[in-house]
C-alpha cells in the first residue's frame, strides 16, 4: 500500500499562511492523506509512490527481524536485553508496535547495526533520486562507516575541499 499524490493546492487547509503556503510550494511538498493520521498531510515525493506510515514501520521491522537473526538471537535472548517481555519484543518485529528513535538506537547497540541501514531501507527514495543513486549512497555509507578514524578525516578533508571548488567556480 503506497500513499498517492494529492497536490490539491486549492483545498488546503485556511490555517496555511502565506509563509507556509510559500515553504510547500518551495520544498515540493505535496499533500496526501494516511490512514493513519486524520487530516492531511504533506509529504516529500521521492523516486517511488511514497509508502503508508503503515508501510515504513513494516519496512523497519522486516529490518530488525534481519537484524537479529544475523545476530542468531531469538526474541526471547533479545527481549530482556532491552528489559521487555518477549511478547512485547515481538510486536516491534510484526510491526504492531511502533519503535521510537531510542529504542532503535538501543537495537542498533545491542544487535551492533547501523540505524541508518534501517532508514535506509524503509525509505530509500529520502537518499537519491533514483534507486541506483540511493544504493551508491548506501554502499559509500557502509565503506565511510568501516575506515579507521584518520582516513575518514582525511576523506572529510578532501570532499569539503571539493566542495568549496565546486562552490567558487558556481559563482
Amino acid at each position: 500500500m503506497s500513499v498517492m499524490y494529492e497536490g490539491r493546492k486549492s483545498e488546503r487547509a485556511c490555517f496555511m499562511t502565506n509563509r507556509l503556503e510559500k515553504y510547500i510550494d518551495d520544498n515540493g511538498l505535496v499533500e496526501t492523506i494516511d490512514a493513519e493520521v486524520e487530516k492531511p498531510i504533506f509529504r516529500r515525493p521521492g523516486y517511488e509512490v511514497l509508502p503508508t506510515f503503515a508501510e515504513l514501520d513494516r519496512r523497519l521491522s522486516d529490518g530488525l527481524r534481519e537484524a537479529r537473526d544475523k545476530s542468531g538471537l531469538t526474541h526471547a535472548d533479545v527481549a530482556p536485553l532491552l528489559g521487555l517481555h518477549p511478547i512485547v519484543y515481538g510486536r516491534y518485529e510484526r510491526s504492531e508496535t511502533k519503535m521510537h528513535v531510542s529504542r532503535l538506537i538501543h537495537l542498533s547497540e545491542l544487535l551492533d547495526f547501523s540505524p541508518i541501514d534501517l532508514i535506509m531501507a524503509a525509505a530509500p527514495y529520502r537518499f537519491g533520486k533514483s534507486p541506483e543513486a540511493s544504493e551508491r549512497r548506501r554502499k559509500l555509507i557502509k565503506v565511510v562507516e568501516g575506515l579507521p578514524d584518520e582516513a575518514v578525516e582525511s576523506m572529510l578533508s578532501l570532499v569539503e575541499a571539493m566542495s568549496k571548488l565546486r562552490s567558487e567556480d558556481g559563482k
